[in-house]
């Protein structure tokens, strides 16, 4: 990643000065607030970190690897490329995860700030890189906990079976025909993996209930949204996927629950998941009737295609089921 640093302009020495000392607080403050929770933010921290240390040094090239060897260069030209290591600690000892390069030319100095404020972002860029290393591992040990639960659900009725794993295949399927960016997928899968989650907290005369619910029974069930956003709710990882365990049974017309949201009020993600979980329920066996075939559940999810579903998410699901199932 390189980027082309700003030019100097022409200032009174003094102000000069004052002014590059003002930028590199302002480029290490914006440096220090950036945010890392996903993998795709790393990525983005060191370009930022990049770009910012191209706009407040004055060099010929500024430049960051996350690879080679920590070294300083003297170049016969009089050139100079300095390198600053980017470490992480690991069990009390510094490991070089890579550096930071600033290539001087021969008629620019070597500025102590400069080098102080490349110590300190090499040495923030260690601390971020491995506390999301940590996040992860931990957000990772969270859903791998999630997915237990739900396979506890689950598994006390032979009907829902890997209930939540066709969900997930149904959602994302669509979410690739609509073109939606990877991250919003990745929400999506977890999101319909843990989709039911809140149903632990339902009794088992009523989950496992082999015969029609009663109205009384029926909004016990109805619970499982709230109760899964509850769950979800102290774990700070699981923002944007509780909001889709919360909604994902509102209906276009608002005739869904828990809040009987309405159109494009309810959020995308979790008119997806809405189309996705009925269709498996459609097509899933119970104890009190057959799941029906692919086609039949299909021609009634396009039937209710702006009444009770998106219109736009069903016909990417259209495309979907009929490519991989219906061929």
């Amino acid at each position: 990643m390189n980027y082309q640093p700003r030019l100097l302009k022409n200032r009174d020495k003094n102000d000069e000065h004052e002014d590059d000392r003002s930028d590199l607080l302002s480029a290490l403050t914006s440096i220090i607030r950036f945010s890392i929770s996903t993998k795709d933010d790393i990525e983005k921290f060191f370009k930022e970190v990049v770009e910012k240390i191209s706009s407040v040094i004055n060099a010929e090239k500024v430049s960051l690897s996350l690879k080679g060897k920590i070294t300083y260069q003297y170049n016969p030209d009089g050139c100079r490329t300095i390198y600053i290591p980017i470490n992480i600690n690991e069990n009390d000892s510094d490991i070089s995860i890579g550096h930071i390069r600033l290539e001087k030319n021969k008629d620019q100095n070597i500025d102590p700030e400069e080098l102080k404020f490349l110590e300190t972002i090499a040495y923030i860029a260690g601390l971020k890189f491995q506390n999301s290393i940590l996040q992860l591992v931990i957000y990772e040990g969270l859903v791998q906990t999630l997915k237990v639960l739900v396979n506890t659900v689950e598994a006390k009725d032979v009907y829902t079976k890997f209930h939540s794993q066709r969900v997930a295949e149904y959602s994302v399927g669509i979410s690739e025909f609509l073109g939606l960016p990877k991250e919003e997928k990745d929400t999506l899968k977890i999101a319909a993996i843990l989709h039911d989650i809140g149903k632990i907290a339902i009794p088992e005369n009523i989950l496992l209930k082999n015969g029609k619910l009663t109205n009384e029974e029926f909004d016990i069930i109805k619970l499982h949204t709230t109760f899964g956003n509850e769950i979800l709710k102290p774990l700070r990882f699981f923002h944007q996927e509780r909001e889709l365990v919360l909604y994902h049974h509102e209906r276009w017309d608002g005739s869904g629950y828990p809040e009987g949201l309405t159109g494009e009020n309810i959020p995308l993600l979790a008119r997806i998941l809405a189309v996705a979980d009925s269709f498996d329920a459609m097509t899933s066996d119970r104890v009190y009737r057959t799941g029906r075939s692919f086609e039949d559940a299909l021609k009634e999810i396009k039937e209710l295609s702006g009444i009770k579903y998106d219109s736009t998410v069903v016909n990417a699901f259209d495309f979907f089921v009929r490519k991989k199932y219906l061929k």
